[in-house]
């Protein structure tokens, strides 16, 4: 195991504290703040370990406050309903007694159902066999579009397309995966993809304006993100993402994205709005 894979899961491995009492630490990616796919991601985790029989297929989640990487987060979670078919939790998380992100989230027993669908993807979109592969783990720079150590090396290996431009295309695509096989139940490769989910897909909403690759002359924040998880997810098999602007303006920019598994079956919907706004100065590069 990587030392880097062994950090990730490290990262998700949160403390029971008390019944509903979580705590977890956290990681300095270079930016300054919290990841909110590391919180998003523990509070995942925290929420699973007070439900044993069911699997979570929402998770609503709103981020308050920047959070502080050199203080762990505390995680309460509250047993909002249990039902026979599904469970519903709030979770709040706490630096210093400030809270800094909420999620609400619902779980649901396996249910067999007469009805099965899916919208299809393009299947054209889906390969990027020929595309550049980028190690995340090894070689960070290929895809560091602001020019700047954003995110430290991370246990992914992405496939980019090859011809990627502001003018070739306002989606965003993209497959990534684990670089080693993750060995652990649903609910860790559940962590996971929350996780990964906030890589890219608020920056997507720029394609729509010409300034994807002008990162580094905007701000970005997220404000609220929602992951439906329609079927299982494994994250070291190739996650196909298509990231779709749907709205910028008000100084918020809101994104979906559809993520499918190699032969075409939706795996999971996430959407992410946050504050999208052009910088009156442009960050040096380091």
């Amino acid at each position: 195991m990587s030392v880097v894979f062994k950090k990730l899961g490290d990262l998700l491995h949160i403390e029971q504290i008390d019944t509903q009492l979580f705590s977890g630490i956290s990681q300095d990616l270079g930016t300054g703040r919290i990841f909110g796919g590391q919180v998003l991601g523990q509070a995942i985790v925290a929420s699973q370990k007070t439900v044993s029989d069911k699997k979570i297929h929402s998770a609503h989640a709103y981020f308050l406050r920047m959070g502080n990487h050199d203080l762990p987060v505390v995680y309460h979670v509250d047993n909002t309903r249990d039902g026979k078919s599904y469970s519903s939790r709030t979770v709040t998380a706490t630096q210093q007694g400030n809270i800094i992100f909420t999620m609400m989230c619902s779980f649901q027993v396996d249910e067999a159902s007469e009805f099965d669908y899916a919208i299809a993807p393009n299947t054209e979109w889906l390969s990027l066999e020929d595309g550049i592969e980028v190690n995340l783990e090894d070689n960070l720079g290929a895809i560091n579009t602001n020019g700047r150590k954003i995110f430290t090396p991370q246990p992914f290996t992405i496939r980019l397309p090859n011809e990627d431009t502001d003018l070739t295309s306002t989606t965003e695509r993209f497959n990534i995966k684990t670089n080693q096989t993750v060995v652990g139940d649903q609910s860790l490769h559940n962590a996971i993809f929350a996780y990964l989910s906030d890589f890219r897909l608020l920056a997507s909403t720029l394609r729509s304006v010409g300034y994807r690759f002008k990162v580094k002359e905007t701000m970005l924040a997220t404000i609220c993100h929602t992951i439906w998880f329609h079927r299982d997810i494994k994250v070291d098999d190739w996650l196909h993402s298509i990231y779709e602007p749907i709205s910028l303006i008000n100084g918020r920019g809101m994104a979906k994205g559809a993520i499918y598994n190699s032969e075409g079956l939706l795996l999971a919907t996430t959407m992410q709005e946050g504050v999208v706004r052009k910088l009156k100065w442009i960050l040096p590069i380091n």
